[in-house]
């Protein structure tokens, strides 16, 4: 179960942080931050499936929309890690600015798809 390595992973990064928090506090946003990305690639690379879904989904459905949410998605995903990164380091306005920038950086990727509603209703409204 992946579960369970995940969690083992976590534990022990947690341990880590802790020792290094206590020693050098300095470098312990470092470790989580390292942490945090080995996490993340290893979630991505068990999401494969689920984007190879998306992906053959893609012949029937406009793939635009498509890439939009798979951004929208990865931005959030980033977005929230590095939130959290910042959070456990003492940093909580920078992690406020992470999240609006996210925000930000999700409303543009979807607005094709707000340009193709309104253009939708506006063509049924006519």
């Amino acid at each position: 179960m992946e579960i369970f390595r995940i969690a083992a992973f976590a534990l022990v990064a947690a341990v880590l942080t802790g020792l290094v928090r206590q020693y050098l506090p300095s470098y312990a946003a470092l470790c989580v931050t390292a942490a945090s990305v080995v996490l993340l690639g290893y979630l991505i690379s068990l999401l494969t499936p689920v984007i190879q879904w998306f992906t053959a989904a893609a012949g029937y459905l406009d793939g635009e929309s498509l890439t939009a949410v798979l951004k929208a998605a990865g931005i959030a995903l980033v977005a929230q890690n590095m939130q959290d990164v910042c959070k456990d380091a003492g940093l909580e306005t920078l992690a406020g600015k992470v999240e609006l920038a996210a925000r930000g950086l999700i409303l543009v990727s979807a607005l094709p798809l707000f340009e193709r509603i309104m253009g939708a209703l506006i063509a049924f409204l006519q």
